[in-house]
């Protein structure tokens, strides 16, 4: 770092959160378009501290489990220690440490979301609704705190809301993953209790099966789901109104997965269900005249 200019430095390293961003989420990227220039790279930021240790556990080639904890490992302490110095060696830790000092995003937020990645290899069934939501205060609630400090925010009350926003974007990921967390990772995200409420166990998650009783459920998850969204929806007007049509477009197209969902009939078996271009377009215009549904 000593032999390239610091603002250089630092641009680069925000260059590749920006492109960490891009490749690895496609209508979170899109929806960051709506967002003002000064806030992007926060919100780059963000989304790279969260992607990378999340590919540091879900990567198929990773190798046993005590060599991903300690990866995971090492890539926290790092993280710590750039938090620390205010700096790193590293192009894209040095980004997100300077963006996290510069909106006041504390080391305690980032480690609850840690703790959720080392949970990820440790724990790979979730007994009901509660457990579930422990899980995903880290690894999706906090990310909506943060992206509040990014954005601004008129009262605290926003912060309640974000968490919700948090929970029913991971929700509507986990629904449309439910054949991939299996298949590639040994995990079912869905809460053990309500499968066997509706007659299912872990060898229909296995065999795929698509029948009636794996619709009501799915019926089930995806009502939740929708009120999850409700509550999230009253911290929207609370944000920065220069933020806040980027995290309204974001609200509808992840929303929209679930629609897309019904559309297939719920086989989310098939393929993973996603929107097109033009839906996002339409969507994204949906939302810039305040409609959320």
């Amino acid at each position: 770092m000593n032999d390239v200019p610091s603002s250089a430095f630092l641009r680069r390293g925000l260059e590749e959160c920006r492109a960490i961003t891009r490749r690895y989420g496609t209508s979170f990227y899109f929806a960051t378009q709506f967002f003002p220039k000064e806030m992007r790279d926060g919100i780059y930021a963000i989304y790279a501290f969260a992607r990378i240790p999340d590919e540091i556990v879900d990567d198929p080639s990773k190798g046993d489990k005590q060599q991903t904890l300690k990866k995971l490992d090492a890539w926290r302490q790092s993280w710590i220690e750039a938090m620390a110095a205010g700096k790193s060696d590293d192009a894209v830790m040095n980004a997100i440490v300077d963006q996290f000092k510069k909106y006041g995003i504390t080391q305690d937020i980032g480690e609850a979301f840690l703790k959720s990645m080392f949970m990820d290899e440790e724990k790979f069934r979730y007994e009901n609704y509660a457990e579930l939501e422990e899980y995903m205060y880290g690894s999706a609630g906090v990310i909506g705190l943060m992206v509040t400090r990014v954005v601004g925010y008129s009262s605290d009350a926003a912060f309640p809301h974000a968490l919700k926003l948090g929970y029913a974007f991971q929700l509507t990921n986990f629904l449309r993953d439910i054949r991939e967390d299996y298949e590639n990772l040994g995990r079912i995200y869905m809460p053990m209790d309500e499968l066997r409420r509706f007659g299912l166990d872990e060898d229909d998650i296995a065999s795929f099966t698509m029948d009636e009783r794996f619709v009501d459920f799915m019926n089930f998850q995806i009502a939740r789901n929708r009120e999850v969204y409700r509550e999230a929806l009253p911290g929207i007007p609370m944000l920065n109104w220069r933020g806040r049509l980027a995290v309204r477009i974001s609200y509808v197209l992840y929303k929209a997965i679930l629609n897309e969902i019904e559309r297939v009939n719920y086989n989310v078996y098939r393929g993973r269900v996603r929107t097109n271009f033009k839906q996002k377009v339409w969507l994204s215009a949906k939302a810039l005249v305040g409609v959320y549904e």
